[in-house]
Parts: structure tokens; C-alpha cells; sequence
């Protein structure tokens, strides 16, 4: 009986002294000593940013590194950096005057070090380097503008245009990290127009704007609900309640085409758009939730006819109108989407007619390659514009 009561008291000595042992356990002990200063500092500086770089102090204790400095509009900045990076990135300037940056080692207790001074000259801003590229050029129904960014910066392209009031205030914005690249502004009327382009980072830098007067090219919305699907012959048989009608029903999240089981690469189908026109731009809309993946057509030809063979033949009756291969926006591996993918696939993927191109009552949508390289086609919309004159 004493060797029972000897064990549990031991039990109970060796409970209450790991509960001790744990509740001493804590934080570190704080002091007031502060870090030596980084030494042997170095400036590499870079467009709208300067690296800086430097030896740390041999102190066991040191928790980071830390840069403070003061923008032109007086916005104080802070970067940390841990006591394992033997660098810093200061970035956010808006031109390429002379800035100091003041750096400190910070320890565990959060003292920091005496100050260190640093003068750094950023190179021209990405802001200033894509504005200085920029092209502007007439499009159907507004303006394009083609530019290039060779940082691949976050970067917003804003295009001013005067509204219904008559404010010369923007119309579009277009985010982008992209090397290079256009976009358009569109559903403006043809008549001449002041149109202004200016960039904008992250934090708030600007450009100065570009101000020129175009006149956009003549466009029109042709009626969705004049189209009319036209089988012929030689047509990709249709499936999974999929129906060239779905194509034109003003809605992007139902109806639906579909090629069925028998189809195979290339296949097309056929559709009556109702009236006769000179087109500028067909746009199609993906699959909801399988953006740039599946049966959604990747490569693609589009023909015209006002006369279809109805044996269905590629033969004198069709001419090609514009060849399109879609690409992701962002580069990134299939299943992988950035903001940018999403928005261009949210806005449909544009095919531009050239100016020269036939007035045509019949498409031929031809898909030569879809994003999975299978043997289906799948896409939830097309819209069409032109000129019926």
C-alpha cells in the first residue's frame, strides 16, 4: 500500500513540475541593448527602386533589417527584410530624384540599431518608360492602344475620353503585368474624338497623359435574334444539348453549343446572322469555370458566304474572313488563373475583321484546335458587329 502512494506522489510531482516548467516557458527575455548598424553598404539602382545591399552585424540576437523613407508627397515607407537576406528592395518612386533611405538592425526586443543614411538615385519609373511607348490607333467603334511594359510590372493604362456631360474623364481602365500588349475602348460613335492615355503603378504614380484626336470606325451591335444556325452537309453533328441557337440567346452563363461524339478536328458548323453586313468583330465567351481548358476553341477560321453550296463544301461560294488563335493572357499552366485571364475571358475573346473584309450573310465557324487538344467544341456565346449600310 506505501509502494502505491509512493508511485502516485511521484506521478503527481513530476505533473505539477512539467506544468511549472511549462508555464515558465515564454517569451525570451527582453533587453534594452541595441544591434550594431549594417556595414559595407551598396547601392544597385534600378528603374523606379534601388537594391540595396550590406554585412550584418555577428549578433545572435538580430531579428531584421529595416529601410524607412519619405516619398515626394511626403508618404513615409517602411521594408523589412529578415536577418537572413543580406538585401533590401526600396521601390514606389515616381521619378528619378535623389532619395534617402534610412536603414536599422532590429533584435528580438525590438531595439534598433543606430541609423545608417543612404542616398539612392532610382532610374526613369516604369510609369514614365510604358508612356513613352504607348500607340494609339483607330478601332471599330473607339481606340486601341498598344503598348509595352519590358518589366512586366503591375501597371493600370488609363484612357480619358470626354463623357454625356461632356468631362474629359476615363473611360477604361486595363490592369496589366504583361511584356507587351493592346486593348481597345469601344461603343463610341465615329466622329472625331479626344482621346487621352495616362499610367498609373500601385502606389499611386502617374504619368503625364497623352492627348490625341481620332476618329473611331463605324460599328454596330448586329441583332442576336436574327441569327439562325443553318446545317449543311458537312457540319460537326451537334450533342450534349448543346444547340447553335444557344449561341444567341444574349446570355453567357447558359445555352450552350456542343459538338457531339461523331465530330472531329477540324469541324464547323454554319448560322445565318439574318442580314447582310460588313463586319469589324466577332466575339466569343468561353465555358463558365473552365476558362482556357476543355473543348473552348483555342484556333480558329472564320469564313463568310452570301450563297453557301449546300452540299456543304469549302468551295468558291466561302472565303476566309480571319484566322484567331485565342492565348492566356497570363502565361500561367493550365488550371492556374490570374485577374487578368479572368477579365479577358469575363469579356469575351475578340476577333477583328480587316478593313478590307466582304460584306457576308453566312459564317462559317471553323475549329481547327481546341485547349485540349480533344475532339469536342464547347462555347457558350457569339456576338457579332458591323456595318448593314
Amino acid at each position: 500500500m506505501k509502494k502505491c502512494i509512493c508511485y502516485y506522489s511521484l506521478i503527481c510531482f513530476l505533473l505539477v513540475t512539467a506544468a511549472c516548467k511549462r508555464e515558465v516557458a515564454g517569451p525570451a527575455l527582453k533587453d534594452d541593448v541595441a544591434p550594431e548598424p549594417v556595414s559595407e553598404v551598396t547601392v544597385e539602382n534600378l528603374n523606379g527602386a534601388a537594391k540595396i545591399s550590406y554585412a550584418l552585424p555577428e549578433d545572435p540576437d538580430l531579428l531584421y533589417v529595416k529601410a524607412r523613407y519619405t516619398t515626394r508627397q511626403g508618404v513615409v515607407r517602411e521594408t523589412k527584410v529578415s536577418r537572413y537576406n543580406r538585401s533590401i528592395m526600396v521601390d514606389g518612386f515616381g521619378d528619378t530624384s535623389a532619395y534617402q533611405v534610412a536603414l536599422y538592425t532590429v533584435d528580438k526586443s525590438e531595439n534598433s540599431s543606430p541609423v545608417v543614411e543612404v542616398t539612392v538615385h532610382p532610374l526613369e519609373p516604369p510609369v514614365w518608360i510604358v508612356r513613352k511607348q504607348l500607340k494609339l490607333a483607330p478601332d471599330f467603334g473607339g481606340v486601341n492602344v498598344r503598348y509595352t511594359n519590358p518589366g512586366e510590372h503591375d501597371l493600370a493604362i488609363v484612357v480619358l475620353a470626354n463623357d454625356s456631360l461632356g468631362q474629359f474623364s476615363p473611360r477604361s481602365t486595363n490592369y496589366t503585368n504583361l511584356k507587351a500588349g493592346d486593348f481597345s475602348t469601344r461603343n463610341m460613335p465615329d466622329v472625331p474624338t479626344r482621346f487621352g492615355v495616362y499610367v498609373r503603378d500601385r502606389w499611386g504614380n502617374l504619368s503625364d497623359t497623352l492627348i490625341t484626336q481620332l476618329t473611331p470606325l463605324f460599328e454596330a451591335l448586329l441583332d442576336r435574334t436574327k441569327m439562325r444556325g443553318l446545317t449543311l452537309p458537312t457540319d460537326a453533328p451537334l450533342g450534349y444539348g448543346g444547340s447553335i441557337a444557344g449561341l444567341f440567346d444574349g446570355n453567357t452563363t447558359s445555352g450552350f453549343y456542343h459538338s457531339g461524339d461523331a465530330a472531329r478536328m477540324p469541324q464547323w458548323f454554319t448560322y445565318d446572322m439574318g442580314v447582310t453586313a460588313k463586319l469589324s468583330r466577332l466575339a466569343w465567351f468561353m465555358r463558365p469555370g473552365f476558362y482556357y481548358t476543355l473543348h473552348n476553341p483555342k484556333e480558329v477560321e472564320i469564313w463568310g458566304s452570301n450563297n453557301p453550296n449546300p452540299d456543304g463544301s469549302f468551295d468558291d461560294s466561302w472565303v476566309l474572313l480571319a484566322t484567331a488563335t485565342q492565348t492566356k493572357p497570363s502565361g500561367l499552366p493550365e488550371g492556374q488563373l490570374s485577374q487578368a485571364d479572368t477579365d479577358a475571358a469575363l469579356a469575351g475573346y475578340t476577333v477583328v475583321f480587316p478593313l478590307n473584309t466582304p460584306k457576308v450573310r453566312y459564317i462559317r465557324f471553323k475549329t481547327l484546335k481546341n485547349w485540349s487538344n480533344g475532339t469536342y467544341v464547347n462555347f457558350y456565346e457569339i456576338m457579332m458587329w458591323g456595318d448593314t449600310k
